[in-house]
């Protein structure tokens, strides 16, 4: 993970960083094999994403919810973030119903990567190592899925979808619409990643690093409100 940070003020132990000159970083994360772009500045996250590299704008609370010492939790929102942007693109065009009709007819089909995919495959890795030694259960890494998509009319495809990977998901959570906030409170994960700016803010709100991924038809399309998919056809 390529963190851009205060050197001066963050209490973190760095071994590998660059210096600049004030140019972009960017250019040099492959060559250190970056799996996550973490940085305040949307332009540089942008430009990562541009180059295949999975990357995010970060916003921190002011005041930060408690988290847990002992267990990193990484929750993903599900379209354009683990998974592309297709269906979003379905909704947006042809409405709620049509995406329905989509996702089931297309249920057995896996959705393709999202920006994100790649560094959920990094976690499932590290998890391996730790279930290999007999901790599935007290892992230090734990994964959520938490999405508007419905359980019963759309989910069962991102379960597929992830099944087909080979990855796993320790927690899946289908809000149909629901606000992800409280339920994020419950979680308290250590950073959310999402692509509506609308959950970004929610869950920034409740405590939560939320991280906003810039990918995708949503960040194209004006948004006229905050329901989701699940819950009405008005554009976010």
């Amino acid at each position: 993970i390529l963190y851009e940070v205060n050197l001066f003020s963050a209490e973190l132990f760095i071994e590998r960083f660059c210096m600049t000159g004030g140019n972009s970083p960017i250019g040099y994360l492959k060559a250190y094999h970056t799996n996550l772009y973490l940085s305040a500045d949307p332009d540089k996250v942008h430009e990562a994403l541009e180059a295949g590299i999975a990357a995010a704008t970060m916003f921190t609370p002011d005041k930060m919810t408690e988290v847990s010492e002992t267990q990193l939790r990484v929750a993903f929102d599900g379209d354009a973030v683990l998974f592309s942007d297709e269906s979003e693109q379905i909704y947006k065009a042809h409405g709620l119903d049509k995406f329905f009709e989509h996702e089931k007819a297309h249920e057995n089909r896996p959705l393709d990567h999202g920006p994100l995919k790649g560094f959920l495959e990094v976690l499932g890795k590290l998890q391996k190592k730790f279930y290999a030694k007999g901790r599935r259960m007290d892992c230090p890494i734990r994964t959520y899925l938490v999405t508007a998509r419905s359980a019963a009319s759309s989910g069962t495809r991102a379960l597929k979808t992830l099944r087909s990977w080979g990855l796993e998901i320790d927690e899946a959570l289908f809000l149909a619409g629901a606000p992800k906030g409280p339920m994020l409170e419950k979680i308290r994960p250590h950073i959310f990643f999402d692509d509506q700016m609308f959950h970004v803010e929610g869950a920034a709100e409740m405590g939560t690093v939320a991280c906003h991924v810039p990918y995708g038809i949503a960040q194209r399309v004006a948004r006229k409100g905050g329901k989701d998919k699940e819950t009405s056809p008005v554009v976010k």
